[in-house]
């Protein structure tokens, strides 16, 4: 088994694993709220257990996707991409490791769609994406259609949603740090992921130019 094999396999297995077992404690989650919770119904209810199912489905597609995904063409060369990349996969994790103050049932409500809105759009976004999807700056297939015709990353567009609705949730003034670095973080990523698609597909050119919105059309 070579090098590029070995590599390979490092990168899937232990993200294949996290997301597993992270999967484990959101259904422990999701079975508490559909069978033991006593707190209050109505659209509250509704809203979290929808958060709660979205967390899930995301998990278990990271997971799957992960495991099947292709050996990439071509992969970014140094140590700073990488670090790039990993820190800003696992910083928005470091949120549910903050004080958590129960929110307001308004704060909960729109929380819990904003964290449901952006899981949504990461599942619509990895099932585009499919065998092509990576976390490190590597290039497999260049996906130019469904959300992909609007933003150029909309997985990122989908995580700071998703971090937006936790800030909701639970807010603090650590808490917007840890967005704002990731925010940063995600931008530079961005960056290292142009570059190897570049490398690897000379049509990726008219495609930046033909969907010029990184994140959000009409603004960048």
């Amino acid at each position: 088994m070579n090098g590029a094999v070995l590599y390979d396999l490092a990168m899937r297995l232990p993200l294949a694993v996290l997301m597993l077992y992270n999967a484990l404690f959101v259904g422990r989650d999701i079975h508490a709220h559909l069978f033991l919770s006593r707190g209050p119904a109505g659209l509250t209810y509704g809203t979290t257990l929808a958060a709660l199912l979205a967390t899930e489905a995301y998990l278990l597609l990271v997971a799957t996707l992960t495991l099947v995904r292709l050996r990439p063409l071509r992969k970014l060369k140094g140590v700073v991409p990488r670090v790039t990349a990993l820190v800003a996969g696992l910083l928005p994790a470091s949120l549910a490791w903050l004080p958590k103050i129960p929110p307001t049932p308004g704060r909960q409500v729109l929380g819990a769609l904003l964290i449901t809105a952006g899981l949504a759009l990461a599942l619509v976004s990895l099932g585009w994406l499919g065998k092509s999807f990576s976390v490190m700056p590597e290039a497999r297939r260049l996906i130019t259609s469904g959300p992909y015709r609007l933003v150029r990353h909309p997985v990122y567009l989908a995580s700071l949603i998703q971090g937006a609705g936790v800030i909701l949730l639970y807010p603090s003034l650590v808490a917007v740090l840890i967005y704002t670095v990731e925010l940063v973080l995600q931008v530079v990523r961005m960056g290292y992921e142009e570059r190897v698609l570049r490398e690897t597909f000379p049509e990726y050119d008219d495609y930046a130019r033909q969907t010029s919105a990184r994140l959000v059309p009409g603004l960048y």
